[in-house]
């Protein structure tokens, strides 16, 4: 009896050991699962989740979101690499052509019948010269689309630069405003204390609490804008920011002192715009002497072994074009007017450059002009003028509408001053734009 529950016992013990063991086999391949799951949705996260650590965003970081989730530079970037593709296959030799057939065959007097078969083995041999000038057509157009890829970097930095500046602005008006309500709410305050104790008409009060109400609007009016600036700007970048990000930084200035001749002479020797028709142009040429050496004749070497009625033949042969019908004249009159064009549109391209930098950099000059006669004392002049009349009308010296002509006024070269660093940002980027590199 006690042998008996014994062995129940050590059944019941061996039951356990193996369930454990299972277990644990179990275990490891679903923690396996588990943490490849969790690395695949990682994975498939979208940028704008796993970057919304971070809130504030500098211009350099924005540019560099820009070029790597822009669609347009992307497909650019494709391109080009398509091109060098295009490129490093025209190389490659041109590969053999083998040949077999098979066959049944008599004799004229039907005396003899057999098997017949053959093999041959041809290669086309390229003319080297027409080779040379082939290959340059690829590599020429590889770099033209590398340089166009460049030009768009360009563009997409001009945008997002100015997208920027543009949320820049916007965040100083909202501040002005702001500054410009609580003000309006303090005085407003004040004349209606004022009001109820007889000393000011009530009036006064309800025309200055239609200011607050009119301040209020152009606050939301400016919350409104900047918003839209801040989801045009993530648009732009794919929307590779967070929804809720703020920029880092200020709408500053700073004198360049930049001389015309410097920039129009390394603009036309660097530029994007420039080398990529310049590489056009080195294209056309090389197609028109590729179209040239095509009059000549390429070869076709071959060699073969058959297997005939009357025994086996075996040798090589060496075939070519002859150009009887086709002298490739019109091929070359039209390579010819291609090649005259790329270089009509260079010259072209050059002389609208020099146009456009001269007219950017007037254009910022201009935006120094009118920033430095705010600087010359125009911005302290009318905050102490502001200063002045708010003290003036809470002592009764000034009336209603001298106060809030002297606080319109205030805010007003507030605003011009905003938009004239916001114009210089802009004249900047655009001349950065028109030279193809940035300024320090």
């Amino acid at each position: 009896m006690l042998l008996g529950h014994v062995k129940i016992f050590n059944s019941l013990a061996n039951t356990l050991k193996y369930i454990a063991i299972m277990r644990n086999r179990l275990f490891i391949p679903f923690l396996f699962l588990l943490l490849l799951s969790a690395s695949s949705l990682i994975s498939r996260t979208p940028a704008s989740i796993l970057s919304s650590e971070t809130k504030e965003f500098s211009l350099s970081e924005i540019i560099d979101l820009g070029l790597k989730h822009n669609p347009l530079i992307s497909a650019k970037w494709n391109e080009a690499e398509a091109r060098k593709a295009s490129y490093q296959a025209s190389k490659r030799l041109f590969n053999p052509d083998l040949e077999y057939h098979r066959g049944r065959a008599k004799s004229w007097d039907n005396t003899i019948e057999r098997n017949t078969e053959g093999l041959s083995l041809s290669q086309y041999l390229e003319n080297p010269f027409k080779r040379h000038y082939r290959v340059q057509v690829y590599e020429k157009d590889w770099k033209a689309a590398e340089f166009s890829y460049y030009m768009l970097t360009l563009d997409v930095i001009f945008e997002i630069k100015h997208l920027f500046h543009r949320i820049l602005l916007l965040i100083s008006k909202r501040e002005m405003a702001q500054k410009n309500l609580d003000s309006i709410q303090k005085i407003h305050g004040l004349i209606e204390k004022r009001a109820k104790l007889g000393e000011v008409k009530e009036l006064e009060a309800i025309k200055l609490y239609v200011e607050t109400l009119k301040a209020q609007n152009e606050l939301n009016r400016i919350q409104t804008d900047l918003l839209l600036a801040k989801e045009n700007l993530n648009k732009f970048l794919g929307n590779a920011l967070p929804p809720d990000f703020s920029v880092k930084g200020a709408l500053t200035y700073s004198s360049l002192g930049l001389e015309e001749a410097p920039l129009v002479q390394n603009a036309l020797l660097s530029h994007p715009r420039i080398k990529e028709k310049e590489t056009r142009l080195e294209q056309a040429k090389s197609n028109l002497s590729y179209v040239k050496w095509l009059r000549l004749p390429d070869f076709r070497l071959s060699g073969f072994h058959h297997k005939e009625l009357d025994g086996r033949n075996t040798g090589i042969a060496i075939s070519l074009d002859i150009p009887l019908w086709n002298f490739r004249s019109n091929e070359i009159r039209e390579a010819e007017n291609l090649y005259m064009k790329e270089d009509d549109e260079l010259r072209a391209l050059q002389m609208e450059l020099t146009t456009e930098i001269k007219s950017m950099l007037n254009q910022l000059r201009l935006s120094e002009q009118n920033l430095n006669i705010y600087h010359q004392g125009l911005l302290k002049q009318a905050e102490e003028s502001l200063k002045i009349s708010e003290v003036s009308y809470t002592q009764g010296e000034i009336s209603l509408i001298d106060y809030l002509d002297s606080q319109r006024t205030y805010f007003s070269i507030l605003n011009d001053y905003q938009d004239s660093l916001f114009k210089w940002n802009a004249d900047k980027a655009a001349l950065e734009k028109a030279i193809g590199e940035g300024l320090k």
